[in-house]
């Protein structure tokens, strides 16, 4: 019994000890809604925001929720990186990828806990410009592993959602969060409190 305890115990250090010596990992997929997109164009980039005054990391391992009210924060409260997409020219052959419209994918190594994904949609499918649709989505809950899947998005012209209800779902070091945006509330980019990061590239 002892001995089989033993290797019981063992095995579990083994498997802490693996993913500890892994890195994070957050993977996204944005799709639109595939009833609204037909014969529509639409590409959808990405940029990673900050919080200026984020909560120590701590444990990597456990699923904490931040204590961060995403929803006030001003500009000068958040940092961004630049908007990228899978259109950009590729580091080692520098050959310009085709644009996917309709949906978005990204993978990378990256601790995901508070940080905030925006997302830029714009229509490509006339000649004619209308302004971009933008999604906000902070990662309110800490995982090693993140994976986000963000589906059901109709485009709507100058409107932001914000995206504060999720329900993560774990599977042991792992976070699934699957946000329906269907049915979202969008409102207007000019009056919104984080409208300067949005518009800037």
């Amino acid at each position: 019994m002892q001995y089989r305890l033993l290797i019981l115990f063992g095995t579990a250090l083994f498997f802490t000890a693996v993913v500890k010596g892994q890195s994070p990992s957050l993977s996204i997929t944005v799709l639109m809604d595939s009833a609204s997109t037909v014969y529509k164009n639409y590409t959808i980039e990405m940029k990673i925001c900050k919080p200026a005054k984020m909560t120590p990391g701590g444990n990597r391992f456990n699923h904490d929720t931040s204590t961060i009210n995403f929803s006030t924060l001003t500009p000068e409260d958040i940092t961004c990186g630049t908007y990228f997409t899978k259109g950009t020219p590729d580091h080692i052959s520098a050959t310009e990828e085709p644009l996917p419209y309709n949906k978005f994918i990204y993978s990378n190594q990256v601790f995901a806990w508070e940080d905030i994904c925006v997302f830029r949609i714009s229509d490509h499918s006339s000649r004619g410009w209308w302004p971009e649709m933008y999604i906000v989505l902070p990662v309110k809950y800490k995982s090693f592993v993140t994976d986000i899947l963000v589906t059901g998005i109709k485009f709507q012209s100058g409107k932001v959602i914000f995206v504060s209800n999720t329900s993560p779902v774990y599977d042991g070091f792992k976070m699934n969060i699957h946000s329906v945006l269907t049915d979202a509330v969008a409102v207007d980019v000019k009056g919104f409190e984080l409208r300067e990061l949005l518009e800037k590239d």
